[in-house]
């Protein structure tokens, strides 16, 4: 059963259930596939892997599948995590305006990381 304070219904938030489960769920996702990529960077910068090495590697779709997870979750880790700062410390009227402009932004950003990742390969 929800608590709820005297006279009052919860928030357009709701119960925050749902957002605390996608907020955990991501942060999971981001703390397997985070470490991978960073070392793929690392190989490439220390002079283990060319770049050419590199490319060929990601050019499979399992990978390009682990990267779509990766920008998946990283979209949805920070746009729950901007919006709980936001609904905390600014006021409705700005924030349903800085809500949008994120989410648009997040969302062209994950758009344009994926026609990269699905493309480069022909």
């Amino acid at each position: 059963m929800v608590s709820r304070v005297k006279g009052k219904e919860l928030g357009t938030g709701h119960s925050g259930l749902f957002d605390w489960y996608l907020q955990r769920l991501s942060a999971v996702v981001l703390a397997c596939l985070l470490p991978m990529a960073l070392m793929l960077v690392w190989w490439v910068y220390d002079g283990g892997w060319s770049q050419l090495e590199l490319l060929t590697w990601l050019d499979s779709f399992v990978v390009r599948v682990l990267h779509t997870l990766l920008i998946l979750a990283l979209m949805a880790h920070g746009y729950v995590g901007l919006k709980v700062i936001f609904e905390d410390y600014i006021h409705t009227g700005w924030r349903v305006l800085l809500l949008g402009l994120m989410l648009v932004a997040m969302v062209l950003f994950a758009v344009w990381w994926l026609a990269l990742i699905w493309a480069w390969g022909g």
